[in-house]
């Protein structure tokens, strides 16, 4: 079954500038890769990671204390502060500078490579470059080994960050990774809740895409395969690691990232930003999922009902924003967030989004989401 995944004729449309090594040993192709290129990695590792003997080559080489920081993604997504804190670090650190950054891990931990990639070779903080359309300079190269599938930012052009002010990525295709190398085995020690609500910023991803209004035909191509395969995912019980779903979870994952390069997401992640800067400790797919259901009106007979079966066959409870401390008070400031979302309304509702998405609309989502 392995051998048959890394031997896979290309299953993406869309145009990708990073290249993809399937693999069947990830950690040792990464050394690999990295001696026969000559490169001085600098590593970024998921903590949880740290206790896992296929992870023990990494934690060797970085005991110098020099090429290693363990990131824990449990405590929050990355931050602009953890990004300027890492640059500076490692620009007064004596010796050769790194020339690549290895991220392994999640989509936080990819993204936290990404962002101290690109802000080491560009002089501003972190949260100045959080947005589109800003002057900046290609970065260290990146390189990323994804042990979660599903967030499909082992390719996006996009990282993803908690800012003073806002959650918003550094998004310019200079961001993207240089390689990224996927092995489906690396998720087997991943805990049911990683791996179900991964899956699910999977699905939800493919599945605003394939309404959108202005994605590529080639995005919305990808994202009609990658919803086929995140649905079939979905649809089991993920209690335990299984190399099939893996597999799957993996290809679907490679679908996000390339359907998110032509692509763009809509209504349910504009709504999800309001509660992300609302509620700091709430992973970004809970998010997305307590949006979905937050917007009924809206998706009613396709990804409401969906999001409600696959919580119901993995024997989750439906998500509540007030578990993660987001209550009434907290709504006007996510409406706020939400209005500056033009790029994803556009995505939804199109030319003329202004006349559905009002304050008054947004407030009545959010008064339902906290109630």
């Amino acid at each position: 079954m392995l051998d048959r995944f890394i031997r896979s004729p290309r299953w993406w449309r869309t145009e990708i500038p990073t290249q993809i090594v399937l693999s069947k040993d990830g950690i040792g192709d990464l050394f690999g890769l990295l001696k026969k290129e000559k490169k001085r990695p600098f590593f970024i590792l998921d903590s949880a990671l740290s206790g896992q003997k296929k992870f023990e080559p990494i934690l060797e080489r970085g005991e110098d204390g020099k090429s290693l920081f363990l990131f824990d993604a449990t405590a929050s997504e990355p931050r602009t502060g953890d990004v300027d804190a890492l640059v500076k670090t490692i620009r007064e650190r004596e010796g050769d500078e790194p020339d690549v950054f290895v991220g392994v891990g999640g989509g936080g931990t990819m993204d936290l490579a990404k962002a101290v990639g690109i802000c080491l070779k560009n002089p501003k903080s972190a949260a100045d470059y959080q947005g589109w359309g800003f002057d900046m300079v290609r970065g260290a190269d990146v390189w990323v080994v994804p042990t979660l599938n599903g967030t499909g930012a082992e390719l996006t052009p996009i990282a993803v960050l908690r800012g003073p002010q806002k959650k918003l990525g550094i998004n310019t295709p200079l961001v993207a990774p240089r390689t990224a190398i996927i092995d489906p085995q690396l998720s087997e020690g991943v805990k049911k809740f990683n791996r179900f609500y991964t899956m699910m910023d999977c699905y939800f991803h493919h599945y605003e895409i394939t309404l959108s209004k202005t994605s590529a035909k080639d995005a919305i191509l990808d994202a009609e395969d990658g919803l086929k395969l995140s649905r079939r995912v979905l649809s089991r019980d993920l209690s335990e690691y299984g190399l099939e779903t893996a597999i799957q979870s993996a290809q679907g994952s490679i679908l996000g990232g390339s359907s998110t390069i032509g692509g763009r997401v809509g209504a349910s992640h504009a709504i999800s930003y309001g509660l992300s800067n609302a509620g700091p400790t709430l992973p970004h797919s809970v998010a997305v999922t307590i949006s979905m259901l937050g917007l009924a009106d809206l998706y009613r007979g396709g990804g409401y009902d969906e999001t409600l079966r696959f919580l119901e066959i993995n024997r989750f409870p439906v998500p509540r924003a007030k578990d993660y401390g987001i209550d009434a008070s907290q709504v006007e400031k996510m409406v706020k967030t939400a209005l500056g979302m033009d790029k994803l309304w556009l995505s939804h509702f199109g030319e003329g989004w202004e006349k559905s998405v009002t304050e008054d609309f947004l407030r009545d989502v959010y008064t339902k989401i906290v109630a």
